[in-house]
């Protein structure tokens, strides 16, 4: 019992902390500028297009004029779904590409398509399938939808509940589908440097692993898991030997 209290006991707190090596509460971090998001196939869009006749925004906008069950109630994002050739398919505009583009990029590409059949349409655009995953050593591991086209680790740690104590805030893997290609990154969170990393903003289907640190395997370790067996084994015969001395 006195090994377990030492081993959950000895912590050291600076490593329990964010970005340690920052002395001041107060600074800027201009390593890093936030890069606008750029839609990839697999991405499904959320067009909305407004115009002076009803009948044609209604015809753009099918989605949101149809009483019955959404795609989203079905487990599916509603949206236009850009193929693996990075092109979607519009009423009216038809197909358009928009692979590599930012969602303010797609409203002017949307709007040019219409503007031979529709005048002054407004468009916007968003994700609407944008999720990060956190798995490994935190509060609650799972799958996460983002509403924003912002989110940092931090936003992904913070809806994960956080890190476990026991988790290796040094080496956050960050994993990363660019192209077809896996990419991989290794982000301290005990460093501000982090802060200026190409990672630290995340992108659509990022997954954010948590590994496990030595404390957590230890807990988890047979040895541990058969040691309070083997304490009452050996309690009970220290308890015979001093009976069958007496």
């Amino acid at each position: 019992m006195l090994i377990l209290c030492i081993l959950t006991g000895c912590v050291n707190t600076k490593k329990l902390t964010y970005f340690n090596d920052i002395e001041n509460t107060n600074g800027t971090e201009n390593g890093n500028r936030l890069l606008p998001l750029k839609i990839q196939p697999g991405d499904v869009l959320q067009i909305t297009i407004t115009t002076i006749d009803k009948d044609i925004s209604v015809l753009l906008n099918p989605a949101t004029a149809s009483p019955g069950p959404s795609a989203a109630a079905g487990g599916m994002d509603q949206g236009y779904l850009v193929d693996s050739a990075g092109y979607i398919n519009l009423p009216i505009a038809g197909k358009l590409f928009v692979k590599d583009k930012t969602t303010a990029e797609i409203n002017t590409i949307v709007a040019e398509g219409l503007d031979k059949t529709i005048r002054n349409a407004f468009v916007s655009t968003r994700i609407a399938n944008f999720r990060i995953s956190v798995l490994g050593d935190v509060a609650h591991p799972g799958s996460f939808k983002v509403s924003a086209e912002r989110a940092s680790v931090l936003d992904a740690l913070s809806m994960a509940g956080d890190m476990n104590a026991s988790a290796r805030r040094e080496d956050i893997m960050i994993i990363r589908e660019v192209d077809g290609i896996k990419k991989y990154a290794s982000l301290n969170m005990n460093d501000s440097k982090t802060l200026a990393s190409p990672y630290y903003y995340l992108v659509n289907n990022d997954v954010v692993y948590v590994k496990p640190g030595r404390t957590k395997a230890l807990t988890n370790s047979a040895f541990l898991q058969f040691l309070p067996a083997a304490i009452g084994v050996l309690s009970l015969i220290s308890t015979l030997i001093i009976v069958t001395a007496k």
